[in-house]
């Protein structure tokens, strides 16, 4: 299993993808079209853009919720040295007697 961290860069980055493929079919779309009505068809680098930025968010989700799954599971979880920390103080202390101290 990967890291929390790792799991939400690679989310991260799949959006960041995403959102500049989407950004580019925008813009070839726009500067195909121009003021006038699209007659020419849709270009094949928005199309192409299209299917990187729809794979990108596909690729994004898993990574994304194991993410989120994992942050909720080390939120809930004690650590180790928070049990070890509540075994000692739950552990019985010597009573001395004043004439011992």
């Amino acid at each position: 299993m990967h890291s929390p961290r790792v799991l939400g860069v690679v989310a991260l980055i799949a959006i960041l993808v995403a959102a500049v493929s989407f950004a580019v079919v925008d813009v070839t779309i726009a500067d195909g079209c121009g003021a006038d009505a699209c007659r020419a068809g849709i270009p094949i680098v928005a199309i192409t853009f299209v299917a990187l930025g729809a794979l990108a968010a596909l690729v994004s989700v898993i990574p994304a919720v194991t993410w989120i799954v994992e942050a909720i599971r080390t939120a809930r979880a004690a650590s180790n040295e928070d049990d070890r920390e509540l075994a000692r103080a739950a552990r019985a202390r010597p009573v001395y007697p004043d004439d011992e101290l």
